[in-house]
């Protein structure tokens, strides 16, 4: 089965009259509609986001009957995108981002409470690595296998306690009876 991309492009290689006549049209629409309304909110010193210019290309639209453009459009079109992200309002804070967690992984996993915030529990986790969560979660396995095998080697002992009192108790009897 051919993945999408795939299919796209042996659509356009098989029909290069569409790419002609139709995407690139398409493509240009769609970026001089984009630079129309990122100039529009510019100038009246509007917020520039994909959301406000997706509401105002809407207006602005005379070709399209008021259609506009979608988000997608915008982000899929290499020249719009790059001419929004230009002019756009929000610039993204690289140093507010919360860093992952990084956690040293214990040998032994320590002791969960079972009255635990787990929600919190659960950020904490979406904070760490992947890295860091596969050894958390193999030192748990870790401990899940030796206290399997601790509560085996116990379980043996007991029945062979147990064995043994059987036995004691019946020569006990046997003896008394004699």
């Amino acid at each position: 089965m051919l993945s999408k991309s795939n299919h796209d492009q042996n659509e356009h290689e098989a029909h290069p009259w569409l790419e002609e006549k139709v995407y690139t049209r398409l493509r240009q629409r769609t970026v001089d509609l984009v630079k129309r309304t990122v100039d529009a909110l510019h100038k009246d010193k509007q917020r520039v986001s994909l959301s406000a210019i997706v509401a105002r290309s809407k207006e602005l639209d005379t070709e399209g009957n008021g259609k506009g453009i979608s988000e997608s459009a915008i982000l899929d079109n290499a020249e719009a995108r790059a001419y929004y992200e230009q002019y756009r309002t929000w610039q993204g804070n690289r140093k507010r981002r919360a860093k992952p967690l990084a956690v040293a992984t214990p040998r032994q996993p320590g002791l969960v409470k079972s009255d635990r915030n787990e929600q919190r529990a659960r950020q904490r986790y979406l904070r760490m690595s992947k890295e860091v969560l596969v050894d958390r979660l193999l030192a748990v396995e870790r401990a899940a296998a030796q206290e399997r095998e601790r509560w085996l080697t116990q379980q043996d002992e007991i029945l062979t306690w147990r064995l043994r009192a059987e036995a004691a108790e019946t020569r006990l009897k046997e003896g008394t009876r004699t």
